[in-house]
């Protein structure tokens, strides 16, 4: 393994030209979510131009590839998301966006170039590969969709897949770092919405209305309760409400029929998840009767928990260590990824690093979907690197 460590470092620092004018392409070519026509073409070019074969699952975003290497062995996917947000670039980036409007503010340019990286790199190792490397190319992950799109076009068969990684970048731990934690690493994403139906009427004259509005901030104070007083402070939850809608323009004396309001809770732990809905129902439906309103609550249960597997754990901390890069353990972040669809959806073991982008002297310091976002670009190398040595102490720990 020590051979192939070799290799792929020599790799990473003779194509890291490269690896960078891959980078500045795609975050000056930003595309939305399901959008990504343009990325998609650029990637299939890509692997085309390293002799990877590309699949043909019905994906009209989005790519997969397949290196079959020089014998038989398990199949290893390494996946990256591809798309961006629909935010107003601000940052000090010399190679800023030329989409007006459109940005890669959370990174997604950082995990595509990446991958595209590793590609390069493996095809190069395909006579030391004991089995094959799927690549998947994810569109659409901004709005939670992109991963169950491609688990409905069985992306992990044919060839099966026996184990899958992936990368997001962190600005919150340095360049020349990535984090191997052996656990949850990014929670689970819920969405919550609650619809509180009153009277309306003059707000002068508040006594013959029912006002959905005062319940409505009552349910607010109350679901904050939930994570203060029904869950361990030994454990993590948040309970958010990001959006209330009510009453019409700018009107400032009627009281509206109703409220609608939206909101997102985060938890890394199923027996939370449930716990959560069971108050935030309760709480909506007695407060709002208590108003002498009716209230209704929707819980939606949009991503699982991204945790990795412990088996994987060796693995993935050797392929850190082995291309030359420092592992560092940081606690897990309440936001969260669809990469967990791969894993909950199936009966593959995923494994999910942090890529180290911080620089405070690059001004490399915003945090994701911040219209200053930026990365330090010599992260490409490293990100690459642990792609490719993972396909390989992946295998090892396979066979």
């Amino acid at each position: 393994m020590e051979k192939i460590a070799t290799k792929i470092k020599t790799f990473m620092s003779e194509m890291n030209p490269e690896f960078i004018e891959t980078l500045h392409h795609l975050h000056e070519n930003p595309e939305t979510a399901f959008c990504e026509y343009n990325t998609t073409a650029y990637i299939k070019d890509k692997l085309q131009s390293f002799g990877i074969e590309i699949l043909d699952i019905g994906l009209e975003t989005g790519v997969i590839g397949l290196l079959k290497g020089a014998g038989e062995g398990p199949c290893i996917a390494l996946r990256a998301d591809i798309d961006a947000l629909p935010l107003k670039e601000e940052s000090s980036c010399p190679y800023p966006s030329r989409k007006d409007g459109l940005m890669h503010a959370c990174g997604h340019d950082i995990h595509t170039a990446s991958l595209l990286g590793a590609c390069h790199i493996l095809s190069l190792l395909r006579d030391e590969i004991k089995g094959s490397v799927k690549f998947i190319f994810q569109p659409a992950e901004e709005i939670n969709l992109g991963a169950k799109k491609l688990m409905s076009l069985n992306c992990l068969e044919n060839p099966k897949v026996d184990s899958i990684w992936g990368i997001h970048n962190s600005p919150e731990i340095p360049q020349g770092t990535v984090a191997v934690v052996n656990g949850p690493i990014m929670a689970s994403v819920d969405r919550i919405t609650f619809h509180i139906k009153g009277k309306g009427g003059h707000g002068g004259i508040p006594q013959r209305n029912a006002d959905p509005i005062v319940a409505a901030a009552a349910v607010i104070q109350a679901a904050q309760t939930i994570v203060s007083r029904n869950i361990s402070p030994l454990d993590a939850a948040v309970i958010s409400i990001c959006n209330i809608r009510a009453g019409e323009g700018t009107t400032n004396n009627v009281t509206p029929e109703d409220v609608t309001m939206y909101g997102t809770v985060r938890t890394f732990n199923p027996d939370i998840q449930h716990l959560i809905e069971q108050k935030l129902t309760q709480i909506t439906k007695s407060i709002s009767e208590a108003y002498g309103c009716i209230g209704e609550f929707t819980y939606l249960y949009e991503l699982p928990v991204t945790k990795n597997n412990e088996k994987l754990y060796s693995a993935a901390y050797d392929s850190v260590c082995s291309i030359g890069a420092t592992p560092v353990n940081p606690p897990p972040s309440t936001g969260g990824e669809d990469f967990s669809i791969y894993t909950a959806g199936s009966d593959v073991p995923g494994f999910f690093y942090w890529l180290g982008v911080r620089n405070e002297e690059k001004d490399c310091i915003y945090p994701w979907h911040s219209p200053h976002f930026k990365a330090d670009e010599n992260c490409i190398a490293i990100g690459a690197g642990t792609y490719a040595m993972s396909v390989f102490q992946a295998i090892k720990n396979k066979t």
